[in-house]
C-alpha cells in the first residue's frame, strides 16, 4: 500500500506538468515547437543517462535513500521552475526536476520488483492502478489550479506538495543490497527474448514523445477546451488505463497469451490514437479512452515482463535499462513529433504515432508467435 500511495503522488505531479506544461511554455514564455521539444527530449536524455546508474544503486543499496533524494530534488526543482523565464534557465531547472524525478519514480519500481511473490500480476495491478488514479488526480489538479491562478504558483503547490512526502519515506521498505558485477547485466540483457521486448517497447514509447509534445496543443487548438475541460477529458482516459491495470491484476493475467495481450494492446492505442484527431469532442473522447485501454494492457504487460525476464538481485539494473528505452522512445518522439506539430498541425504527431503502434503487429507476431512466455527469467 505504501508504495501505491507514493507512485500515485510520483503520477499528481508528473501529469499535472507533463499535459499542461506546452500551453505555458507557449503561450506565456513565448517558446518555440522546437525549442518545446528540445525541453521535453532533454527530460528525455537526463532520464537516459542516469536511469542504468540508479537501479544499479538501488541493487547496492537500499532504493528508500534514492526516494529521499529524488523528493528532495523534485521539491526543488518546482520551485525553481516557477521562477524561470527564459529558455536557458528553464532548462537548467528542466534538467534536474528530470534527474530528481527519475530516482523517485525508479526507487519505487525497484522496491515493488523485489517484493516478490506469486501474486505479482494482482501487486502490479494495484501500484499501477494508484499510478493511473495519481495521473487522473494530478490532471483535475491541474485543470482547476490553472483556472484560478497561473501555472507559476501551480508549481509553488506542487513543489509544497513533494516536500510534504518526505516523512513518509521512513514507511518505505528496505530493500537488502546484493552487489553483482557490472557485465551481468549487459549478459542478461543480450539475449534474444529482451532484445525484442525492448526493440517494440522502444516503437511504441515513440507516442509519447507526441503525447508530451502535441496532445495538450491539440486539446486546446482543435478541440477549443479551456484548461478546466482538457483536465476532465484526460482524467476520463486515465480512469480507463487505472481500471485496466486493477483488471489485469486481478482477473486477466495468464488468460490470454502474450501475443494475444499485445495484439489487443496494440490495436486499441493505435487506432485510438488516430481516430481521437476527428474534430468532434464526444467522438474524439471515445476514442482517446480506447486508446487508454491499449496503453494500461500495454503498462502490465511491461511490468510482468520485467519480472519474469530478470533475477531478483538484479532486477534494479535491468528496469533502469528497460526505462533507458523507453526513455530513448519517448526522446526519439519529442524530437520527431515536436517540429512536426508546430509545423503542420498538432493532429498528425498524433496520427503518425498511432500507424506506428499498428505497424508493430506483424513484429508481435513474428516475435511471440510460439512462444507462451516471453523468455525465462535470466
Amino acid at each position: 500500500m505504501i508504495l501505491s500511495l507514493f507512485i500515485g503522488a510520483y503520477s499528481v505531479v508528473i501529469s499535472a506538468l507533463y499535459f499542461f506544461l506546452p500551453l505555458y511554455l507557449k503561450g506565456s514564455l513565448h517558446f518555440s515547437g522546437t525549442q518545446i521539444g528540445f525541453l521535453y527530449a532533454t527530460l528525455s536524455v537526463t532520464s537516459i543517462l542516469v536511469a542504468f546508474p540508479v537501479g544499479v544503486t538501488g541493487d547496492r543499496y537500499p532504493a528508500r535513500i534514492l526516494s529521499r533524494l529524488g523528493i528532495a530534488g523534485t521539491a526543488a526543482s518546482l520551485a525553481a521552475l516557477s521562477q524561470c523565464r527564459h529558455f536557458w534557465t528553464f532548462l537548467l531547472g528542466f534538467w534536474a526536476f528530470g534527474l530528481s524525478l527519475q530516482m523517485f519514480r525508479q526507487s519505487l519500481d525497484i522496491m515493488l520488483f523485489k517484493g516478490g511473490g506469486e501474486d505479482s500480476p494482482r501487486r502490479f495491478g494495484h501500484f499501477n492502478a494508484w499510478r493511473m488514479g495519481g495521473m487522473m488526480a494530478g490532471i483535475f489538479f491541474a485543470g482547476i489550479s490553472l483556472s484560478l491562478t497561473d501555472f507559476p504558483r501551480t508549481l509553488q503547490l506542487l513543489a509544497l506538495f513533494v516536500i510534504l512526502l518526505f516523512i513518509p519515506t521512513l514507511a518505505l521498505p528496505l530493500t537488502r543490497g546484493v552487489r553483482a558485477p557490472l557485465l551481468q547485466y549487459g549478459r542478461d540483457f543480450l539475449t534474444r527474448p529482451v532484445l525484442f521486448f525492448a526493440t517494440w517497447l522502444f516503437l511504441f514509447t515513440m507516442h509519447w514523445g507526441a503525447e508530451g509534445t502535441s496532445l495538450g496543443l491539440f486539446l486546446k487548438q482543435n478541440l477549443g477546451l479551456t484548461p478546466l475541460g482538457m483536465g476532465l477529458y484526460m482524467a476520463g482516459e486515465f480512469a480507463v488505463v487505472s481500471l485496466t491495470a486493477y483488471c489485469y491484476g486481478r482477473f486477466w493475467a495468464g488468460r490470454l497469451s502474450p501475443l494475444g495481450f499485445l495484439a489487443l494492446a496494440l490495436a486499441a492505442s493505435g487506432c485510438g490514437h488516430i481516430l481521437m484527431t476527428y474534430p468532434s469532442l464526444p467522438w474524439s473522447f471515445f476514442w482517446r479512452t480506447v486508446h487508454g485501454f491499449g496503453d494500461g494492457l500495454i503498462l502490465m504487460e511491461t511490468y510482468t515482463t520485467i519480472s519474469r525476464l530478470f533475477h531478483v538481485e538484479r532486477v534494479g539494473g535491468h528496469s533502469g535499462l528497460i526505462s533507458l528505452t523507453t526513455t530513448l522512445g519517448v526522446f526519439t518522439g519529442s524530437l520527431i513529433f515536436g517540429p512536426l506539430g508546430a509545423a503542420y498541425g498538432y493532429h498528425y504527431p498524433l496520427i503518425i504515432s498511432g500507424a506506428t503502434a499498428l505497424g508493430l503487429l506483424p513484429m508481435a507476431w513474428v516475435g511471440l508467435r510460439g512462444d507462451g512466455k516471453e523468455g525465462r527469467e535470466i
